[in-house]
């Protein structure tokens, strides 16, 4: 709760009047806080944005191992990519793999 508490205060004032968070999860390889809202996927780093996507943009894949969960995403036309790394599955990786999973639809 605390960590959604500190990207919430980040957030504030940073979103559409429409648009809310929905799940975050943290990076363990750097911390960093990967928040999926009702319109964005928003890296926060050191307590400020440091990259957002729209939903509807989004490409790339999650990809789940023994070791863990690599998340490798981009904006559509973009070509810099963004890699995230998690222990385990949880909400915030079921939720981008189903957002990625019906893009390629």
């Amino acid at each position: 709760m605390f960590d959604a508490y500190q990207v919430q205060r980040v957030l504030r004032g940073h979103l559409a009047d429409d648009d809310a968070l929905e799940t975050l999860a943290r990076d363990d390889a750097t911390g960093a806080f990967w928040v999926l809202t009702q319109l964005e996927l928003v890296v926060v780093q050191n307590q400020q944005i440091a990259e957002r996507v729209a939903r509807d943009a989004l490409e790339g894949d999650v990809e789940a191992t023994d070791a863990g969960v690599t998340v490798r995403v981009r904006g559509t036309g973009s070509s810099k990519a963004l890699v995230g790394t998690f222990r385990k599955a949880n909400r915030f990786t079921g939720a981008l793999a189903a957002i990625l999973d019906s893009s390629t639809r």
